[in-house]
């Protein structure tokens, strides 16, 4: 019995040795459970380290905040190429009734603040008309001179850039066959 206790006693020793070894402190507590100092220093964060994570965390929501801002400009810049769009194509369609009817569809004017377009207010839309001939093939090989008006809408800034641009052609007068 006595050789069964030293064996346990001299490998118990030899644990402890090894551990103190690797800069581990160990005891045994009453419990029979085995702590270790270290662990017990380490138990909270130090302040350096709840400032390096909130250093952290600051940069990723001003990265976040920047991300939904850009994407807020994108968004209001998408939208009034759309609506400067349509306001062309209004402007267009009004200028074809005019060449229609022997109009001039020359014309600016300044959009105003209304029906929705606020986003446009203060810009300038004009539309300018070219007269020209347009060349056809007919059915049986011979070549038909058309006169059409190409309508051009413009949409500038205040500034004088450019936020869309629409053209369209508009027939204006009898075909003539060439010969």
């Amino acid at each position: 019995m006595q050789s069964v206790r030293s064996h346990l006693a001299t490998r118990l020793a030899t644990r402890t040795a090894s551990k103190r070894t690797h800069g581990w402190t160990s005891f045994v507590a009453r419990s029979g459970r085995e702590r270790s100092s270290h662990t017990r220093a380490r138990s909270g964060l130090t302040l350096i380290e709840v400032l390096v994570a909130s250093v952290i965390l600051s940069i990723a929501g001003l990265a976040a905040l920047e991300l939904l801002a850009s994407g807020d400009a994108a968004s209001l810049h998408a939208r009034r190429h759309a609506m400067a769009s349509v306001e062309a194509e209004r402007a267009l369609s009004h200028a074809a009734d005019a060449v229609r009817n022997n109009r001039s569809a020359n014309s600016s004017e300044l959009i105003p603040a209304n029906d929705g377009s606020e986003a446009l207010a203060g810009c300038t839309i004009t539309v300018s008309e070219i007269h020209e001939f347009t060349r056809l093939a007919s059915g049986s090989g011979s070549m038909v001179r058309v006169p059409v008006v190409r309508l051009v809408a413009e949409v500038t800034t205040e500034d004088g850039a450019l936020l869309a641009s629409v053209e369209r052609l508009a027939p204006h007068g009898a075909a003539e066959v060439e010969p």
